[in-house]
């Protein structure tokens, strides 16, 4: 009786905790490798004395947004502030960059 109703309840939610695994560790794969390659190409453009405050602003500015999302489900403070602090930092690289290139 109990498995019937547990099983009901996972049928019934419509989410597969095998997809939602394959989906996360995919996620975070992909997430690794592409900060993995702003940080190659921040590591060219200083070796070749350019700006790199565009490749410094990409990741923050996800984390920033990630942060945000987050917040608006969860409500946790500690989110929030963190997607504050990365959003300033990420604009400020930003701005830096556009000063740097005009």
């Amino acid at each position: 009786m109990q498995k019937e109703k547990i099983l009901k309840s996972y049928r019934n939610e419509k989410s597969d905790e095998g997809n939602d695994y394959i989906n996360n560790t995919s996620d975070e794969k992909s997430f690794f490798a592409m900060f993995m390659l702003i940080m190659l190409i921040t590591i060219y453009k200083i070796y070749m004395e350019l700006p790199f405050g565009d490749t410094g602003a990409i990741p923050l500015t996800f984390l920033s947004f990630h942060s945000f999302n987050r917040y608006k489900q969860t409500k946790e403070k500690n989110t929030l502030i963190y997607g504050i602090i990365t959003g300033f930092i990420g604009i400020s690289f930003l701005v830096w960059y556009v000063i740097e290139t005009i």
